[in-house]
């Protein structure tokens, strides 16, 4: 049995970058064994265990077989004989299929430091096309590394794996997670690569414009590019409740007018002034300068109300007192 370093690690310590997490390869060896060492089976797909002591994560070598579309449409060979080779060719990119043995030995069959040294993303083999979620990925890591350019070689994989439409058989689960590492990241980086390679079926419809985004908070890149596409934008794909506040408080607040009448301005307030969007309507009014003075006075000024003398009155007779004191209040912010 030997056991090899792989993977984001490797390639983050030839970067000269600090690793977020260590990923390893068990060559050699079996379910049985690893599990008689003390590991813990967590993969439901194929063997990856959690090490008994520091819980990273260890993997099997593996070799992957297609056998019907989408992510699940794969065997799995994970024998003893299946070398590091093997393994490593099933990989994405070059930059992530390079390994390091427990001497501080480099193992790069694929090219994957020279990839590194040229700055270019290139994919390992025509594994690529097994999974076409690999496609995002080079999308996040255009994000990621930033000076880095694809491979034409990878150019023509990203536009087959277009063509296939088997964009759509991923779950929606999985392109929320590279889009959500692709929000940490820059964004319109990786918003441009789906565009220039027509992968935007199914997830990203509707992606017609991809904006300068100004904002390092994730969920309000989401709502400059949303609003540059009609708020539109991969509606079926967004999963976090966070961002979908967010962009409900952006959406309204981009409509609002200040020279709109008393009953409009009241209803807005009101809606705004919600705890649902306590979190989130500051962050917002920064990037309205025009509004923010004005909404955020306001804002300030309802919240301080002590409401506690309205307890004892029906929830009609609540709404009304409420609306009353809201007028009151955008009445001497004129």
């Amino acid at each position: 049995m030997k056991i090899y370093k792989v993977g984001g690690a490797v390639r983050d310590k030839i970067m000269g970058l600090k690793p977020k997490d260590t990923d390893w390869v068990v060559i050699g060896s079996s379910i049985s064994e690893l599990e008689k060492m003390g590991f813990q089976k967590i993969g439901k797909d194929f063997p990856v265990f959690l090490h008994p002591e520091t819980k990273e994560e260890y993997a099997l070598a593996r070799r992957e077989i297609k056998t019907g579309k989408g992510y699940k449409g794969f065997k799995f060979d994970f024998s003893p004989d299946i070398t590091l080779e093997d393994d490593l060719k099933r990989r994405d990119l070059t930059i992530n299929a390079i390994a390091e043995d427990q001497d501080g030995n480099i193992i790069d069959p694929y090219g994957g430091q020279k990839d590194i040294k040229n700055k270019v993303l290139r994919h390992v083999s025509d594994s690529f096309f097994e999974d076409p979620l690999r496609a995002l990925r080079v999308a996040r890591f255009s994000a990621q590394f930033n000076d880095f350019i694809i491979h034409p070689d990878t150019e023509d994989a990203l536009r087959k794996i277009s063509k296939s439409n088997e964009l759509r058989e991923l779950s929606r689960e999985r392109v929320w997670e590279e889009t959500a590492k692709g929000l940490e990241l820059k964004f319109e980086k990786f918003l441009q690569v789906i565009k220039n390679f027509n992968l935007s079926d199914p997830w990203f419809d509707e992606l017609t414009i991809v904006p300068e985004i100004t904002s390092k908070n994730p969920n309000i890149k989401w709502c400059q590019v949303s609003e540059s596409n009609n708020f539109s934008f991969a509606n079926k794909l967004l999963k976090a409740n966070s961002i979908k506040n967010t962009l409900e408080v952006w959406t309204q607040i981009s409509k609002f007018d200040i020279s709109s009448g008393i009953e409009e301005k009241n209803n807005f307030f009101e809606l705004i002034s919600s705890q649902k969007y306590k979190k989130e309507i500051y962050e917002v009014l920064k990037c309205f300068p025009h509004l923010e003075s004005y909404c955020s006075a306001i804002l300030q000024d309802y919240a301080a109300v002590n409401f506690e003398y309205l307890q004892n009155l029906s929830s009609n007779e609540i709404a009304e007192a409420k609306y009353i004191e809201l007028n009151k209040i955008i009445a001497r912010n004129e």
